[in-house]
């Protein structure tokens, strides 16, 4: 039946699904979010660990993996807060019904306004739905954003290693190989982040779009798009869904940053502390060491 996919009975079925699906949504965010918080700090350990090896290649695609769990664990945590939202307000709606304003009994000016602004109890209940459906599937989306310019980045490292940083081919072939392989990757990605950014932009100018699609083609390819181009295209087409995707960027940048500032306690001001591997106190300096403890030494 899932080959056709026009079938009115596997409408049905998908439609069916889809009002059943945040049973499916709660039950992976809690396990992922079990298993990821669960591993994030071994990962954390792992890529401080792989570059103080000088070990370039691993702790690549460790920082990877990391920055991937990091999006999933806020995005998921996010959507069960919003999903527990939700269902806390079919609960509100099964008690109470729809807001009643007359009920209220509030000035007509202070009615007119929330009936405008706040609206129907339903209509904050379908908000909640989409944010919650829309949150879920991003989060994924985004692991493949990730990896799409990481795949990009190995592609820029694999032209060199093989043909500028090779010995097994003449160096003059190399550089006329390499040298246009690098600044075709390099322009393309530039052209295809600004295709993104704009929502499609080089895509909708006729001249453009026939020099843009030979690189989109390429990159297509390079970032794996064959694999979530659907969902991609599906969240372009809907006006609420891009506003939610590009809200989030800023975030996630908040994010790398707050977690790449770090804070180590010093007991120099602080008697209670005691020494450790990291921290010293303020006597174990050379020049506040006591007469005593240089003669017992």
């Amino acid at each position: 039946m899932s080959q056709d996919y026009n079938n009115p009975a596997f409408k049905k079925l998908l439609q069916k699904l889809q009002e059943e699906s945040w049973q499916l949504e709660l039950l992976i965010s809690g396990f992922t979010i079990f298993g990821l918080f669960t591993a994030f700090p071994y990962l954390s350990i792992e890529v401080k660990a792989a570059y103080n090896d000088g070990k370039i290649y691993s702790w690549i695609v460790l920082s990877v993996i990391l920055v991937s769990c990091a999006i999933l664990i806020f995005n998921l945590l996010l959507h069960v807060v919003l999903r527990g939202l939700w269902i806390g307000a079919l609960g509100l709606r099964y008690v109470s019904g729809d807001i009643d304003y007359d009920e209220l009994n509030y000035s007509p000016k202070f009615t007119k306004y929330l009936k405008k602004k706040v609206g129907s109890f339903d209509r904050y209940i379908a908000r909640l739905e989409n944010y919650c459906s829309i949150i879920f599937a991003i989060s994924f989306l985004l692991i493949f954003y990730v990896l799409a310019f990481t795949f990009t980045i190995i592609s820029i490292v694999l032209v060199v290693k093989l043909f500028l940083d090779n010995d097994s081919i003449n160096e003059t072939v190399g550089l006329w190989i390499g040298v246009p392989l690098i600044l075709f990757i390099v322009f393309g990605m530039f052209f295809t982040f600004i295709d993104f950014v704009t929502q499609g932009w080089l895509k909708k100018k006729k001249w453009i779009s026939k020099l843009y699609f030979p690189i989109y083609w390429v990159f297509s390819k390079i970032t794996l798009a064959f694999l979530y181009r659907p969902l991609v295209y599906n969240f372009l087409d809907n006006k609420f869904g891009r506003r939610i995707s590009f809200a989030l960027v800023p975030i996630y940048i908040l994010i790398l940053v707050g977690t790449s500032l770090s804070y180590n306690t010093s007991n120099y001001f602080n008697k209670d502390l005691y020494s450790s591997s990291i921290i010293t106190d303020n006597k174990h300096y050379e020049d506040e060491l006591e007469d005593d403890d240089l003669l017992k030494k």
